[in-house]
């Protein structure tokens, strides 16, 4: 089994899509077989509500880590979504981050490290502050997630939230890196947008995510049903967007080159230390289209022996990654809400070995 990845998704700023993408993100990842934990470590625990838990009626949640208790597995709660757990937040954790007296920033850190070994990735969702609570996240992560709104306020509090993870790269977490900051809400009806997107991309660079997630009426209607993105309305263009980001999270980790970004902070900070003016523009992002299929007009089966060029040519590459030797693809078949379709393509020796057609059933 690889190597756990903790990841966590942080912005002081509210508003941003934090929650949306902690929940749309450990969903993706589940469905591309990846085991996932999602951790929800802010107080409002919009998370936990936002993939259908209900707090009062749960024993343990993240407050029992904090604590320290009982044993993290058994804060550890199965969630209707494929492959993803989740340690549920409570309100309780406020009183927490007030009541605190003596600071120990490596609790949540300790809490996981019965646990984290059984997961392939770890998608903490922190707290809009930077206090206690988000500190204790970034000793525990690997990387960070930034979520940054496409707006002129974008950078308002970007700044102190990279003084703080340089801060505590030096003194708590010397492997802290930043994954990567990804632009939310985006709208190519406004022209400020792609100008915000392109000053971003300006100044920093690398640290850009190369996907975007767009503006869509279903990521704010999902959460009003207990569940994610994919369960309320996997054709829509956030459910695409998300399982993009999904896919490129997963290439980033499976990469043999790694570079480390926290040590980009420093000039970072000194580049924008005067401010950035939006004044540039850009052409609209050529976002990747996902395809979808029709198990009327396809004989999968008829995929074993083919190279994957093969593949290619007869269902497209859509958000795979070329390298990986487990493909997934969406499938479009008398879909209904909470029952979703799924071809799994499994290559050995670059070539089909074996596939499987899952339909997922959520209560």
């Amino acid at each position: 089994m690889p190597l756990s990845k903790i990841i966590a998704i942080a912005n002081q700023k509210g508003g941003v899509g934090k929650t949306t993408t902690a929940i749309n993100l450990s969903s993706a990842l589940g469905i591309l077989e990846q085991k996932v934990l999602l951790i929800d470590a802010d107080p409002q625990a919009n998370a936990t509500s936002g993939i259908g838990i209900l707090t009062k009626n749960e024993a343990y949640s993240i407050v029992n880590l904090f604590e320290g208790d009982i044993k993290t597995q058994l804060c550890v709660l199965d969630t209707h979504s494929p492959n993803l757990k989740i340690i549920p937040g409570s309100i309780k954790l406020a009183e927490i981050e007030i009541n605190i007296k003596h600071q120990n920033l490596n609790q949540l850190k300790t809490a996981l490290e019965t646990v984290k070994n059984e997961f392939d990735f770890i998608i903490i969702d922190c707290s809009p502050s930077l206090g206690y609570l988000t500190l204790n996240s970034f000793v525990a992560a690997d990387s960070i997630i930034i979520p940054v709104q496409c707006e002129f306020y974008a950078l308002d509090g970007l700044r102190r939230l990279l003084s703080t993870i340089k801060r505590v790269k030096k003194s708590f977490n010397s492997n802290l890196t930043i994954e990567g900051i990804l632009m939310t809400m985006y709208d190519n009806r406004l022209s400020h947008n792609s100008h915000v997107i392109n000053e971003l991309k300006t100044h920093f660079k690398d640290l850009i995510l190369k996907t975007i997630i767009k503006r869509n009426v279903s990521l704010s209607e999902a959460p009003s049903f207990g569940t994610s993105v994919f369960n309320y309305k996997i054709n829509c263009e956030g459910a695409t967007n998300y399982l993009n980001l999904s896919q490129e999270i997963m290439n980033k980790k499976t990469s043999i080159k790694q570079s480390s970004l926290g040590k980009k902070i420093p000039q970072i900070l000194k580049e924008t230390e005067d401010g950035i003016s939006i004044k540039c523009s850009i052409k609209d992002e050529n976002l990747e289209t996902v395809k979808t299929f029709s198990l009327e007009d396809k004989n999968y089966y008829k995929l074993i022996g083919c190279s994957k060029n093969k593949v290619i040519s007869q269902l497209g590459l859509v958000y795979n990654y070329l390298h990986s030797d487990v493909w997934m693809y969406r499938i479009s078949y008398k879909t209904r809400l909470f029952r979703k379709n799924f071809l799994y393509i499994y290559f050995n020796k670059n070539k089909v070995d074996h596939i499987k057609l899952r339909r997922f059933k959520f209560s």
